[in-house]
Order: C-alpha cells, then structure tokens, then sequence
C-alpha cells in the first residue's frame, strides 16, 4: 500500500531538505482511530502514526500512508495530501487553474490575504498521488514553490 508513495520527498525553502520513508511507521488517516501502537496523535486531522502496521483492516474512509524523517532524526513527518502553491508575484493562483488541474491537483482553497497562493489537494483524493504531483508542479511555469503540508510533533521552546 506505501509503494505507491515515493520513497523520498523534498521539501524546499531556505535549504532544501529531503525526507525519506522512514522503515516501521505507518500513518493511519481517518475515524476511527486506532487504540494499539500508537506513538504519536494528530486528533484535529484524525492521524495516528503507529510503529508498524495497523493491527487489522482499515475502516470504510480510512486510508495509511508511509512516515517521514530525515536521516539520522527521530523527527517524524506525516504527509496529509494537502499541498501549498505559491506562483510568481503579480501572478493570481487561481489564473492556473487550468494547468493544475491537468497535472492531476484541484484547488481546494485560495487565501483571501495571499492570492498568489492556493491549498491543492490530488483530484483523485490520493495522498500518494498529491506526493506525487510535487515535481511536476515544481516544473509548472509561473510556479514559485510548491510544498506538502507535513504534520510534525509538537516542539515546545
């Protein structure tokens, strides 16, 4: 079921980090949520990331996809399927509607405050599928940046 998922993803900005599927974890999307070898909780997006496989059948809506981490770190990344698109300054997001909708994303939400940017999701509903759209959108002309919302645990300062 991971296999579908690339097995590393990039994520940009100021230095590029790259994350790779970290063997053993598992991310569980969906209710209901799972009561065995649960290591980490996202309760508002209904995630959990557990050390191994689920111990049964997934539920009707739920789905799984790989963690996360860089190399050498315990810094667990779960992707959620949502992407974020910026396009060059003075460039509306919503005027690519078009072309992201051939590479395979919709829009799902344009900032009222940022209208250079947009929340994308994979047409398909497909985490793996929205992982696997980042280079090609990377590639869109006009694009800025494009990055996969990643959940992380909590890091108190």
């Amino acid at each position: 079921m991971v296999d579908a998922f690339p097995r590393q993803i990039t994520v940009a900005g100021p230095g590029s980090v790259l994350l790779a599927q970290k063997p053993g974890w598992t991310a569980v999307h969906g209710e209901p949520l799972p009561q065995t070898n649960v290591i980490l909780l996202f309760e508002p997006e209904a995630i959990a990331v557990l050390a191994g496989p689920p111990a049964g059948p997934l539920a009707t809506g739920q789905a799984i996809s790989p963690v996360y981490a860089q190399a050498a770190s315990d810094e667990l990344a779960v992707p959620t399927g949502a992407l974020f698109l910026r396009v060059r300054q003075g460039e509306r997001a919503n005027d690519h509607r078009a072309a992201l909708e051939q590479l395979g994303c919709r829009i799902t939400s344009l900032p009222d405050h940022a209208p250079e940017a947009a929340w994308l999701r994979a047409s398909s509903g497909s985490i793996a599928d929205a992982l696997g759209c980042l280079g090609r959108l990377r590639d869109l002309p006009g694009v800025e940046s494009v990055e996969p919302q990643l959940l992380r645990r909590r890091a108190h300062r």
